[in-house]
C-alpha cells in the first residue's frame, strides 16, 4: 500500500517489465481475466483507441482536447514521472484518487494469479498501468477516454475493450522483431484494434498500409475515413495548421510546432468531426495542448532547449525544420541519442549539418543504444563538424549548457527523462 503520491513512481517497477515472447498471443486472454477480476472498469466510459507508429500520444491528446467536458487520456511511454500516463485535461489527476486508486489495485492483485498455462502469474508492468488507467478513468467519473496502444494492437493489453472508433496514425517499419519486417505485417498488427461497425479514421499511410486497413474494415463492416479524402487544402508549418475539411475553413496555432503534429491534428479532427463532436471551443482548446517531449519549448538558464523524439527520418527531418523556425541563437547545438535498431545514418544525415557542435551521448535506460558507432558514423559523414561523445546524458546537457546556443535535445523518446536537471524547468 502506498501514502503518498511520490510512491506511485515505484509501485510498477515490482512487477516484471514484459511477457516473454512465445506468451504474446495470450496478452489478450491475460487482460481479459484481470479486468473480469477487477470488475470491468474499462465498461464504464466511451473509448476511442489509438494505434500506429508515430504520432498516437498527440493525436490522442489532440482528440481528447475536442471531446472535452474532462475526457481522460491513457498514453505510453512517460519522460518525467509516470504520471504523464493518465491525464485529464492535460493535467494529472488529483493525488488522492491515484493513491486511492492504487491501493485498490495493489489489494485486488494480491489475490489474483494467472494460471500456468498464461504465463507469469502476476500482471506484467504494462498490465498493471492499464488497469490502473482503466480504474482510474471509473473511479473520476470520465464519461470518454482517449486509449492509446503501446505496441502493435492486435496483442496489446489495452485490446479488450470495445471503442467507439479505431484512430490509426501512420504506419512504419518499427518493432520489426515483434510485429513483422514489412509494413504489410505490421499493419495487420494495428488493424487489430478495428471493431465490428465501429468507424475506422486513418492518416495518410503508405499503399500497403492503406490497402490493409480499408481491407479490414470492409470485413468487419466498419465505415473507414481515410484523412486525405476529406481534405480539400491542408497547409501544416511549424507551429501554424491552415486546413479545409468537408468545406470547412480551419485556422490553429499549434504549441507542438513540428509539420507532422499539424497532420495528427488534423487526424484527430476529423475523427472529432464525423462523431458529431467537433465545437469551436474543441478548437481552441486543441492549440493548448503540449505533451512531454513532444516539441517542448523550454528556458534552462537562459538557453532556450527544445526536446522533441526523431528517431525516424521523417520525424527527424520535421524535428530539424521546427527547430531552425523557432532558434534564433547565431549557434546551435545538438545532443542526440537513439536505440540500436533504427535508421542512424539516415537519421544523421537529416539532422547534423544545421548544427555548430553536435553531443553524442547514451542511455542509462534499458534502450539498447551505441553512441560510440554513431560517434564515428557522424565523424565520418560530416569530418568538418564539431562532434563529440559525452556517455552520461546529465553531462551533455551541462556541456551544452555551457555555450552559447539554442539546444535541441533529441533522437529517443527516454534521452531528456534521464537528465535531471530538466525537471526543474518549465516552459517559456
Amino acid at each position: 500500500m502506498i501514502e503518498t503520491i511520490d510512491e506511485l513512481e515505484t509501485v510498477f517497477d515490482s512487477f516484471s517489465s514484459v511477457l516473454p515472447k512465445e506468451l504474446r498471443e495470450r496478452r489478450p486472454d491475460r487482460m481479459r481475466m484481470l479486468l473480469n477480476h477487477l470488475g470491468n472498469p474499462e465498461k464504464s466510459f466511451r473509448t476511442y483507441h489509438i494505434a500506429g507508429s508515430k504520432g498516437k500520444g498527440s493525436t490522442g491528446a489532440y482528440l481528447a482536447a475536442l471531446i472535452g467536458n474532462g475526457c481522460a487520456l491513457y498514453t505510453s511511454p512517460h519522460l518525467f514521472t509516470i504520471r504523464e500516463r493518465f491525464t485529464q485535461n492535460g493535467c494529472f489527476f488529483p493525488d488522492d484518487i491515484q493513491i486511492r486508486v492504487c491501493n485498490k489495485l495493489l489489494e485486488a492483485v494480491s489475490s489474483f494469479s494467472f494460471p500456468q498455462s498464461l504465463g507469469p502469474e502476476k500482471p506484467t508492468e504494462f498490465e498493471m498501468y492499464t488497469a490502473f488507467a482503466y480504474m482510474l478513468f471509473k473511479e473520476a467519473g470520465c464519461s470518454d477516454a482517449v486509449i492509446e496502444t503501446g505496441i502493435g494492437g492486435r496483442l496489446d493489453a489495452t485490446n479488450t475493450i470495445e471503442s467507439s472508433a479505431a484512430i490509426l496514425t501512420p504506419v512504419e517499419l518499427e518493432h520489426t522483431e515483434t510485429l513483422g519486417d514489412t509494413i504489410e505485417k505490421i499493419a495487420k498488427e494495428k488493424a487489430g484494434i478495428i471493431n465490428s461497425a465501429s468507424p475506422v479514421f486513418s492518416s495518410a499511410q503508405a499503399e500497403d498500409a492503406e490497402r490493409v486497413f480499408r481491407a479490414r474494415a470492409k470485413e468487419l463492416s466498419a465505415p473507414f475515413y481515410y484523412l486525405p479524402d476529406y481534405l480539400s487544402s491542408f497547409r501544416s508549418e511549424p507551429g501554424k495548421l491552415d486546413m479545409a475539411l468537408s468545406g470547412r475553413r480551419i485556422s490553429l496555432n499549434l504549441r507542438m510546432a513540428t509539420e507532422a503534429m499539424g497532420e495528427n491534428a488534423a487526424l484527430a479532427i476529423l475523427t472529432a468531426d464525423k462523431l458529431s463532436l467537433l465545437t469551436d471551443g474543441g478548437l481552441k482548446a486543441m492549440e493548448k495542448v503540449q505533451l512531454p517531449g513532444r516539441f517542448e519549448k523550454r528556458i534552462v538558464e537562459d538557453h532556450l532547449v527544445v526536446i522533441d523524439t526523431a528517431h525516424t527520418p521523417r520525424s527527424a527531418e520535421y524535428t530539424r525544420r521546427a527547430f531552425l523556425s523557432v532558434s534564433k541563437s547565431e549557434k546551435k547545438t545538438l545532443i542526440f541519442a537513439i536505440a540500436e535498431g533504427k535508421k542512424e545514418k539516415e537519421i544523421i544525415r537529416m539532422l547534423f549539418p544545421d548544427f555548430d557542435r553536435i553531443i553524442i551521448t547514451g542511455l542509462e535506460s534499458s534502450k539498447k543504444t551505441n553512441p560510440e558507432r554513431i560517434l564515428e558514423e557522424g565523424r565520418s559523414m560530416f569530418p568538418e563538424k564539431d562532434i563529440m561523445l559525452i556517455a552520461h546524458p546529465d553531462e551533455a546537457l551541462d556541456s551544452a549548457l555551457a555555450l552559447s546556443s539554442d539546444i535541441l535535445i533529441t533522437g529517443s523518446f527516454y534521452l531528456a527523462g534521464e537528465m535531471k536537471k530538466l525537471r526543474k524547468y518549465d516552459e517559456p
